[in-house]
């Protein structure tokens, strides 16, 4: 019943603009009057007859985006070679961005630490990597020399150790130092045995950002359990930064090594 009133009001309606619109304004506005008029009340006959509906526009919400870390970011476009000394403790004290005294322009800085975000956490979300490196012979002993240099850094500073948690300490320190093996491993897959000048060994500027992204993401995690190994730690040193030291030395080690067995069988 309703579209049987509705489509003679707008008709009706339509008839009546449409003779004022001829009186007053000519032929060609009359028309358009028409036009207008008469598909108004075809439109709503269709709706009222149920042939379409109109569409109501829901509340406009922020959209979902993958966090960085959710997502694979590709290859630079390039990846400098730099020269990777031994590590100084000192270097990590700053938390200064990485390469920081290299002439790196935005765009490649931030492909760099994106590139870094993505190998961060394929190193961190490896399972049993203690493990696995512990029952690797051509691992283990940078591991463990990295541990040996860690502690020995940490009593040079005056940090006293506390037996019944120094299990706690060494395991940290052991789980950092495995994990910048695992990065020097992944260098060497890509690039081959490692070149050096000198004492410096050449890496490229990707695993720089990556020992960084490594260390701020494990520090949370890994503070409890070398406080717990620590009686009494001096006022001027951060003993946070024992897990950046470890994890860069057990790097810089392994990189002296052979390439791991993957690469030699590719």
């Amino acid at each position: 019943m309703s579209r049987l009133i509705r489509r003679p009001v707008i008709l009706g309606a339509t008839l009546v603009l449409s003779i004022a619109a001829l009186l007053r304004f000519g032929v060609p506005t009359t028309v358009l009057v028409l036009v207008v008029g008469v598909t108004a009340a075809v439109l709503a006959g269709r709706h009222q007859a149920g042939l379409f509906a109109i569409r109501k526009k829901g509340p406009r919400g922020p959209r979902w985006r993958p966090a960085v870390q959710h997502r694979e970011l590709p290859t630079p476009d390039e990846d400098p070679v730099i020269a990777f000394a031994e590590p100084m403790v000192e270097l990590f004290a700053s938390r200064t961005p990485p390469l920081a005294h290299l002439q790196l322009n935005a765009g490649l800085r931030s492909q760099l630490d994106g590139f870094a975000l993505g190998r961060t956490k394929r190193i961190i979300e490896a399972p049993d990597l203690l493990p696995h490196a512990a029952a690797d012979a051509e691992s283990w002993p940078h591991v463990e020399a990295a541990v040996r240099k860690s502690l020995d850094l940490a009593r040079a500073h005056g940090i006293e150790l506390l037996p019944e948690g120094q299990n706690r300490l060494n395991q940290a320190l052991a789980l950092s130092a495995t994990q910048g093996v695992l990065l020097a491993e992944w260098r060497q897959l890509e690039d081959g045995k490692t070149m050096w000048d000198g004492a410096s060994a050449r890496v490229r500027a990707s695993d720089a950002f990556s020992i960084q992204r490594i260390s701020e993401a494990m520090e949370r995690q890994l503070l409890p359990d070398l406080f717990a190994g620590i009686a009494r730690r001096p006022p001027d040193f951060e003993v946070r930064l024992l897990l950046p030291y470890a994890l860069a030395t057990a790097f810089y080690l392994r990189l002296s090594g052979n390439p791991p067995h993957a690469f030699l069988a590719a």
